[in-house]
């Protein structure tokens, strides 16, 4: 290979190894952004839950009616397992 193409080969490579190492940076800002997006709405949830719970002691609700409502919101309640199971939960904390 001669040398004029190996320097062509060099310099591509070059460019390469810069635009991976722009990727990384740009990855690595928006893996920080999304990573603050999901503590602040971590933190949102949570203080909900508090909010939700220290309410609940004083304002009980019947888990049944709340299930129910999940049911019609989805069209079936199988839909929302999850959403059953943090009812429980909620209702199982404000008791404590």
């Amino acid at each position: 290979m001669s040398d004029f193409m190996m320097s062509q080969v060099q310099g591509l490579l070059a460019k390469v190894g810069d635009d991976l190492d722009k990727m990384n940076k740009t990855n690595n800002a928006q893996t920080d952004m999304l990573l603050g997006a999901i503590n602040d709405l971590a933190a949102n949830l949570f203080a909900t839950q508090a909010i939700l719970c220290v309410s609940l002691k004083d304002h009980p609700v019947d888990a049944k009616k709340v299930k129910e409502w999940i049911a019609s919101q989805t069209g079936n309640a199988s839909e929302a397992p999850k959403a059953q199971a943090v009812v429980d939960q909620l209702l199982a904390t404000a008791k404590k």
